[in-house]
């Protein structure tokens, strides 16, 4: 756990291990509940123990997507979770978590939860699966009221001050609810055209009703009057909470998690004036997930806000009453009137103050945070001041910014190195000439500065050299201002340009287009369109309508450029790597191995081999598998009932299978699935596979098959189940091929010699993919499978002693030879060609040796056989 301590949150703590994705702060304020996967932790608030964590292990395999504590004071110790498809009712009592109820009702994931304002025992929920439940907690077997929406609903909320109505949210529409009236809401409000994230009820009125969008607004309804949003607060990004402050006319916003990584900041805005936040909370490393307000304190005027991010930070910010005033609050007004002068005058001098820092707290809250090796340390808007943390080069630099009350009307910050900073005053003296230079360039156009500024500082940085090099520094570069504004879009590569694939085995094939250097000379292009459909619009804006491809539109950019600069075409990168140290398998193994002869000795050889390339694990795999085949230790026929038999071979095959070592696991499937020999009959260390399921060099699964057919099979057929090993295109056939996954791919009636199966057929794949063809003819030898059946267009010769058609060059039926040259009057044996109108011919060398004089059938049918031939392919 770490601790942080700022001026504008007071408590901070970090808790890495829980993994909570959701939080709740309970009625009295005292204690924060944290719940994710792992665990359900408590934490009291009131603890300056910030290590004192109560934490409760969970093992679920589901996250936690909404929590809340019982609104009411005698039911405060009640909480609730929701875990996909459950709620987790839960009472904390003294140290103790105990589960009360599970409430099941949902057939689809629980999107959101409420507590109902007034009365303790009544908790909503809603889900994907279009239902929202009433729950009541004197009888949790089954939803007290069940009303049906038909759409999906997100959200849903009591109203703090009518204790009947309820608001669920469903995409872009939010309908209400009187519990009263049946199971039909009451009003429909077609509130947005995106979806809806989040919705709050008004602390104040029972009519007015916030909700938050996709859309970037905010939209205020008054439900008497709900056909159109009382006024809009429109944002510059998704918002995924919108909340009422409990004091004045304050709102709080977050953006969405999953939409807008880089910006982790809350924004407090005044709902009566909505152009800019009234105040930016920053200090969080990552999206915010949940925030909610802790109870004020007696005597206290400051309210607390708890935040939860992404990050596992949890962090307690002060609201003081400069802020509450900001939001049209005055905690320190009492109704007296002697009073009344000082306050107004002190409300009047506080809006001074705040028009003062709105711009310069909006330029923090868009700043973007994530700049490649610099740290944000702290931004107070109030002090008008920023420090920052640079470490590139083995240089670290501390930069405070301290900005003037005219800023950037034509007035620059103030830029000092820090101490702690590892830079000398001859450097620190060029940074800030640097730093001033760029300022000055953009608030001579009342522009603000500060991201530029802080881009140019690592830039400027990057081009120097560390002096313990015993290198010169080099100058630094100077970026051009506008470049600087579009900095990140141009980082960014437009699609299809760019890309990494494994091709073939241990190759990995790189592309990308060549991108310009950062140099003050080269101008980045900051139109990069984001998508194809953007390409008419983003270069050839008079011609938007017509299809622009990635190729042209490039050509047409590049093309410019050599116009207005006589520079060359800039030409795609592609680069090859050679990544067969990330793979288990190896190709100076696959030369070196062999399969041939006594198993024992095999297993000797290949352990040298894996020895020689310092492969130990193997060679101790090799040592062990010939240990257990050694006749001198092991009699022959107990080989069967040895303990190092069966049941080691079969788990080094699985072991190294599931560790994607394919080439091991196949070949202990060729050396340990070896047939019979012409004397000696070997019993099989593996049972599932019978000498009958297994290929050998002498003996094949189909009577009359060759030993040296090697063409793969497309399926092995097992059980009755066609198991398809490999795609029919080589090309693409491993691409896919995740060795820890096929357990759960294949059928649990596929018999193991099957699974054997694919790894040698694999394994000849990658073979194949190497060049190794004679190591791959050896290992399909194995193969069990018979040849796969022909597919597609088969000629077939007549026999012409019995008419019958035969495949070969021997006919089955006659056991003659099928085909006789028309030229030399001799059966052909070996290569023959015929003619696929007449049928005639014969040996090839001798049907090439007639046509190259003769245009017509040797046998004088008359048929001009090239030419025939050929019209039959004409279609």
């Amino acid at each position: 756990m770490a601790v942080r301590w700022s001026s504008e949150f007071y408590t901070a703590m970090e808790h890495k291990d829980l993994q909570a994705n959701a939080m709740a702060v309970d009625n009295t304020g005292t204690y924060v509940l944290l719940a994710g996967r792992r665990y359900i932790a408590i934490k009291n608030l009131d603890d300056t123990d910030l290590e004192n964590v109560r934490k409760f292990p969970r093992q679920s395999k589901y996250d936690v997507s909404a929590a809340e504590w019982n609104p009411i004071s005698h039911q405060s110790e009640l909480c609730v979770i929701s875990s996909n498809q459950r709620l987790e009712v839960l009472t904390w009592r003294l140290g103790e978590l105990t589960q009360m109820h599970s409430l099941r009702a949902h057939t689809r994931v629980i999107t959101d939860l409420n507590w109902h304002q007034s009365n303790p025992n009544l908790l909503a929920s809603c889900s994907v699966d279009t239902f929202i439940h009433i729950w009541d907690m004197r009888d949790p077997r089954r939803p007290a009221s069940s009303l049906s929406a038909i759409a999906e609903a997100s959200q849903v909320r009591w109203n703090r001050i009518s204790s009947n109505l309820l608001a669920t949210a469903h995409d872009g529409d939010v309908k209400l609810w009187d519990q009263r009236k049946g199971s039909a809401p009451v009003q429909y409000i077609a509130a947005h055209l995106s979806k809806i994230y989040g919705l709050d009820w008004s602390q104040q009125s029972e009519t007015q009703l916030a909700t938050s969008s996709q859309d970037n607004t905010i939209k205020f309804f008054d439900t008497n009057n709900p056909r159109k949003a009382e006024f809009v607060l429109t944002t510059n990004a998704p918002v995924w909470r919108a909340r009422y402050t409990p004091f004045g006319n304050g709102l709080v916003t977050v953006v969405v998690p999953q939409l807008r990584r880089g910006e982790n900041s809350l924004f407090l805005w005044n709902t009566t004036s909505r152009a800019t936040p009234v105040h930016t909370f920053v200090g969080h490393r990552d999206v915010v997930l949940e925030f909610e307000w802790r109870k004020q304190r007696p005597g206290e005027n400051d309210f607390q806000l708890v935040t939860w991010s992404k990050d596992q930070t949890l962090l307690v910010w002060r609201i003081e009453p400069f802020l509450q005033k900001l939001c049209g609050h005055d905690p320190d007004n009492h109704g007296k009137a002697e009073r009344m002068h000082n306050e107004i005058t002190d409300v009047s001098s506080e809006k001074k103050v705040a028009s003062k820092i709105q711009p310069l707290q909006q330029e923090f809250s868009l700043l973007n945070v994530q700049i490649p090796n610099l740290e944000v340390l702290k931004m107070d808007a109030i002090r008008r001041s920023c420090t920052v943390l640079a470490n590139t080069n083995n240089f670290s630099v501390i930069l405070n910014v301290t900005f003037p009350n005219s800023y950037p009307n034509g007035v620059p910050p103030i830029f000092q190195i820090g101490e702690g900073s590892s830079v000398d005053e001859t450097i620190a003296g060029k940074l800030i000439q640097t730093l001033t230079t760029t300022a000055q360039q953009r608030v001579s156009k009342n522009r603000t500065c500060l991201e530029p500024c802080l881009r140019q500082f690592v830039v400027t940085l990057e081009q120097l050299v560390d002096p313990s090099d015993g290198s010169r520094h080099h100058q630094p570069v100077y970026l051009e201002s506008d470049v600087l504004g579009s900095f990140n879009d141009a980082c960014i590569p437009f699609p299809r340009t760019s890309g990494a694939k494994f091709c073939s085995v241990s190759v990995l094939v790189c592309f990308t287009r060549q991108s310009p250097a950062r140099r003050a000379s080269v101008k980045i292009d900051s139109t990069t369109p984001r998508a194809l459909s953007a390409l008419g619009n983003a270069f050839n804006s008079r011609r938007a309508n017509e299809y622009m491809t990635v190729y042209s539109y490039y050509l047409q950019k590049q093309r410019s450029r050599i116009k207005q600069n006589n520079r060359v075409l800039q030409k795609t990168v592609i680069t090859v790597y050679d990544a067969a140290d990330l793979f288990s398998v190896n190709k100076q193994l696959a030369e070196k191995y062999i399969l041939d002869g006594d198993t024992s000795k095999i297993c000797r050889h290949n352990a040298l081999m894996a020895e020689s390339i310092g492969r130990w694990d193997l060679v101790q795999a090799w040592s062990l598998a010939r240990l257990i085949v050694n006749p001198q230790q092991v009699e022959q026929e107990d080989m069967l009932e040895h303990p190092f038999g069966n049941q080691l071979i079969q788990s080094l095959i699985n072991f190294y299978a599931t560790h994607s070592d394919l080439q091991m696991a196949a070949m202990l499937c060729c050396v340990f699935g070896k047939g019979e020999d012409e004397n000696v009959r070997r019993k099989s260390f593996l049972k599932y596979l019978s000498s009958g399921q297994l290929a050998s060099g002498k003996k094949w699964l189909k009577s009359g098959g060759s030993p040296y057919h090697t063409i793969p099979p497309a399926d092995v057929v097992a059980d009755g189940w066609v198991f398809p090993l490999l795609r029919t295109t080589r090309s693409n056939s491993l691409d896919n091929l995740r060795m820890e996954e096929l357990p759960q791919l294949i059928p649990q009636r596929t018999s193991t010699s099957t699974l054997y199966e694919y790894y040698k057929l694999a394994y000849a794949e990658i073979l194949h993919r190497w060049g190794l063809l004679y190591n791959r003819a050896e290992v399909l030898k194995y193969l069990s499978a018979p040849g796969e059946i022909h597919k597609g267009v088969e000629f077939l010769t007549d026999c012409q002693k019995c008419k019958q058609p035969a495949r070969g060059s021997s006919c089955l039926n006659c056991k003659q030879l099928s085909l006789e040259c028309v030229v030399c009057h001799i059966s052909v044996r070996g290569s023959a060609n015929c003619c696929l109108v007449c049928g005639h011919g014969g040996h090839t060398k001798h049907m090439q040796q007639w046509f190259e004089e003769n245009n017509v059938c040797p046998t004088g049918c008359g048929c001009k056989c090239l030419l025939e031939t050929i019209g039959m392919f004409n279609f």
